[in-house]
């Protein structure tokens, strides 16, 4: 099992989640959350539109609305009961917040659970979970599912699979 490590070691776990909501903060909205008790810290939004037109607004060439949503989990345990409790709840709340239309490109949801321990069998289903949609062949864009653990205590982390450039960027957090 590969492990990432994260920041500084000794963190308390309020304190990871204080330093990644900090990191978010600049380029993201921050929404704090009703989870009815999962432990859903906050809801981090992040749209961007860029478009191409010629001489004139009207004129518009090509249009791209990419969208970021990220929910921020502070649990005690991370157990394979909470990751499927959570990831259901995103999965469920991610799908009303996309929009699939023309311009839409893509809407990442991305799942941040911050922990004080583990079990290798939640871990196991995280980094083997797969979630993504197409819409209209694409044309409407898609939907990817993203997700990480960490443990404050030492700074490790497990992202689910092929997603090695997000464990770059939390690397680089």
């Amino acid at each position: 099992m590969q492990k990432y490590f994260f920041g500084s070691r000794n963190m308390t776990r309020q304190e990871a989640v204080d330093r990644l909501i900090g990191r978010y903060k600049g380029l993201f909205d921050i929404h704090t959350m009703d989870d009815g008790g999962m432990g859903l810290v906050c809801r981090c939004d992040f749209h961007i539109h860029n478009e191409k037109f010629v001489l004139v607004k009207s004129a518009r060439l090509w249009e791209a609305d990419c969208h970021e949503y990220v929910f921020v989990f502070s649990v005690k345990s991370f157990t394979e009961d909470v990751f499927r409790r959570c990831s259901e709840y995103v999965v469920s709340q991610g799908e009303e917040l996309v929009e699939p239309k023309p311009g839409h490109m893509y809407t990442y949801l991305t799942c941040v659970f911050v922990c004080d321990e583990y079990t290798r069998e939640a871990v196991k289903l995280l980094k083997g979970f797969r979630h993504g949609r197409s819409y209209r062949f694409s044309l409407y864009g898609w939907s990817d599912w993203r997700a990480f653990m960490m443990r404050a205590e030492d700074g490790a982390f497990f992202c689910n699979k092929n997603r090695k450039e997000f464990a770059k960027f939390i690397k680089n957090i």
